[in-house]
């Protein structure tokens, strides 16, 4: 019985990684640039063998952006070369900025650390009757298009630009919500939250 008793109580444990970017970052990135390359005026593309030139672009989430940026041209009627001497037009793509702001702001008392007589420093709660963390995530690109034998610049777009925000609030320390304006983001967290409440 005391063997029984001592299987039936063990304890398991799992280990969850987690990557270095929350999943709410990356979406709010993408969600931008999403935005910004479908201000770009693409339609002069169509019909043409373009080659997409990103030597110039840098960004954490370049691959994602490029490869939104080509599916773009191709549904504009533009036809996509891997190779620069098969291509009639060239496409440069800058980077004007994308990444993300965060702020927050706290009325209450923040956690602190009390010293202890005897005990060294004791970490305090965070008391907040009303708390907010703000993420805002922008994206602004640049492409200029030019005639590969001439190198003449054909079509120029430089207003490529979006936004997405994900902001939390908190209300007298429980009353908890979230506002976004990502439906990928909006649908999670509706699915989660109808989960607990089931």
């Amino acid at each position: 019985m005391v063997a029984i008793g001592l299987m039936s109580t063990g304890c398991h444990t799992s280990k969850l990684t987690e990557p270095p970017r929350t999943v709410a970052e990356m979406v709010m990135l993408s969600h931008a640039a999403d935005q910004a390359i479908a201000q770009l005026d693409l339609d002069p593309l169509q019909g043409k063998k373009v080659f997409l030139d990103a030597s110039y672009f840098e960004s954490v989430d370049g691959k994602y952006v490029i490869g939104a940026l080509r599916e773009a041209i191709a549904i504009h009627g533009g036809i996509l070369v891997d190779q620069l001497d098969a291509s009639q037009w060239v496409m440069e793509l800058r980077n004007r900025g994308l990444g993300m702001d965060t702020r927050s702001a706290l009325f209450g008392l923040p956690a602190m650390e009390i010293p202890v007589p005897f005990a060294g420093r004791v970490a305090s709660p965070e008391l907040a009757l009303y708390k907010a963390n703000l993420a805002d995530s922008i994206a602004s690109f640049a492409v200029v298009v030019y005639d590969r034998q001439e190198g003449l610049m054909l079509a120029t777009a430089t207003e490529g630009e979006g936004m997405s925000k994900f902001n939390q609030y908190q209300l007298l320390g429980f009353i908890k919500w979230r506002s976004t304006d990502v439906g990928a983001l909006r649908s999670t967290y509706s699915t989660l939250k109808q989960r607990l409440l089931d």
